[in-house]
């Protein structure tokens, strides 16, 4: 039987967010959007995709970067984040390039509701990257609610307002080590 869907853009950045440096705490890249209480029904999707730059010392070790995507702002339940992705010790980066996509699903809604949040972030190199090689690729990453390999549900009460948030971690504080959000979509899928 068919039934209609739709693609609808409900949330997204019109400036960069607040560069993160000099810290070791898990920080908001862009500021949370709300999801309404009992916007989030049984099947309803969400697509998130989010960029933007980030720079590191060149330094041994390297920067470890962690994103998370989390219901309840900074200090809420994960829905998916990803392992850490350690930067190159030899060269500094200045404004490299990351991206990510998640995919948020409603299991079951309710005060116990259930999301399986699964996606990929990516961390681009800024140096020219060589075809068939190794050679400055980058780094990608799953995106769980284990933290890399793990997926599982979230459980979140879905009857209230839930602020969305995407935060990074750094595993080392630097006025050089640096994260910016520059672009930020939430698509309803359904």
């Amino acid at each position: 039987m068919s039934r209609q869907y739709w693609v609808e853009l409900i949330a997204w950045a019109t400036a960069n967010g607040t560069a993160v440096n000099t810290t070791t705490s898990e920080t908001i890249l862009f500021p949370n959007t709300t999801i309404p209480a009992n916007y989030m029904q049984d099947g309803r999707s969400l697509r998130l995709r989010a960029m933007g730059s980030y720079g590191t010392v060149s330094a041994t070790p390297g920067v470890n970067f962690i994103w998370s995507i989390r219901l309840g702002g900074v200090a809420g339940v994960v829905v998916c984040k990803s392992g850490g992705i350690i930067t190159p010790t030899t060269t500094a980066l200045v404004a490299g390039l990351w991206d990510l996509e998640v995919y948020m699903t409603t299991r079951s809604n309710g005060s116990s509701g259930t999301i399986m949040g699964n996606g990929i972030v990516h961390l681009h190199d800024t140096t020219v990257q060589t075809m068939r090689s190794a050679t400055n690729i980058g780094a990608t990453g799953p995106m769980t609610n284990g933290g890399q390999a793990t997926p599982a549900v979230a459980t979140v009460d879905l009857t209230a307002d839930q602020a969305l948030s995407v935060t990074i971690t750094m595993s080392a504080s630097s006025g050089t080590n640096t994260m910016t959000g520059m672009n930020y979509t939430l698509e309803s899928m359904n």
